[in-house]
């Protein structure tokens, strides 16, 4: 029996929408005010995806199953920039520079940083988490990095208990304090994994 699912390098063309749904799925309650609504945001990120950083789960059937994301060349998910904020949120972007830009993240020099990855409600339990973070592990070694780091939000136990399975250990807790309201969560945790 063959597997259920194949891991690729890259989001193949054509599955940008549904990466950028399911990304949005996973990140729409840390980013919903900050970038939503929800069809505004999706289709903010469907527009500025930046493929090279992603892993992708493909179904059998050429169905997006899941997908994880690392920082190549200081980009991850999205290689959005200023032009874009503006090209999607008009004169809002103004505003949601500062929070957003709280949330980027530059790990050392030795480390690989994940900006996410999210499973797509169909295809849980078949092993695709699972499979994607072996897919950053293996990215982070194929680079010489020696460590893989991520940071969960309070708000999503279920993804620290898999992060946790996985090895990562828990460095340090960071609050949002008065960007509490705007963010929508009131910590998030900073994970490392040694590779």
């Amino acid at each position: 029996m063959s597997d259920p699912f194949t891991i690729v390098h890259g989001l193949p063309t054509g599955h940008e929408h549904a990466a950028a749904k399911l990304y949005w799925e996973a990140f729409g309650q840390k980013l919903g005010k900050l970038l939503g609504p929800a069809d505004r945001g999706t289709h903010f990120f469907a527009a500025t995806v930046n493929s090279p950083s992603i892993f992708a789960a493909i179904g059998t059937d050429d169905t997006l199953l899941g997908v994880s994301a690392v920082q190549l060349n200081g980009k991850g998910f999205t290689d959005a920039g200023l032009s874009d904020l503006f090209k999607h949120y008009g004169i809002g972007a103004l505003w949601r520079m500062v929070p957003l830009a709280m949330l980027e993240r530059t790990p050392p020099t030795d480390t690989l940083q994940m900006d996410g990855i999210c499973v797509s409600a169909a295809a849980r339990g078949m092993g695709v988490g699972t499979a994607l973070l072996d897919a950053v592990f293996q990215c982070a070694r194929d680079n010489d990095l020696s460590k893989v780091t991520l940071d969960v939000i309070n708000t999503n136990p279920r993804a620290k208990a898999l992060y946790e399975r996985k090895g990562f250990v828990a460095v340090s807790e960071e609050t949002t304090s008065i960007l509490k309201p705007l963010l929508g969560f009131d910590s998030a945790t900073r994970m490392v994994k040694k590779v």
